[in-house]
């Protein structure tokens, strides 16, 4: 969904303004090498050319990507967390989870907490991150 917040109309930007929008989809933005950016930056360029050659303004290509790019997705460690709750009789988790996720590609500025990535806790928790592909 970041992709949609890089500008197409300028040529010009430094590779730090080109990449800025993205950095926050990355969890260790630090750990990108400067190859890594390199890559990163260059297929941008290719990207913006490609765009410029539809002829489509940043705003509309924002609105259509986001039509079809979710804000909202249900991660594994907010499943786990409303399952958790659900365990001690409390279900308000669950259903604020299902109105989020009737309207995943709306903005809903009272719900961006559910838009976050994977908080650090997360990270080796059992049902969070680490899940059997056995069933």
């Amino acid at each position: 969904r970041r992709l949609a917040d890089v500008s197409c109309a300028h040529n010009d930007l430094s590779d730090e303004a080109l990449l800025e929008p993205l950095m926050e989809a990355y969890y260790a933005p630090d750990a990108l090498s400067k190859e890594d950016k390199k890559d990163i930056c260059d297929w941008l360029r290719q990207y913006q050319q490609r765009v410029q050659q539809d002829g489509t303004s940043d705003q509309d290509r924002k609105t259509r990507m986001n039509l079809v790019n979710p804000k909202y997705v249900l991660r594994n460690y907010l499943s786990q967390q409303a399952i958790d709750k659900a365990h001690e009789g409390d279900y308000s988790m669950i259903h604020e989870l299902l109105e989020v996720m009737h309207r995943p590609y709306d903005e809903q500025p009272q719900y961006h907490h559910y838009a976050a990535k994977r908080p650090d806790w997360a990270r080796d928790k059992p049902g969070c991150s680490m899940l059997s592909c056995s069933s």
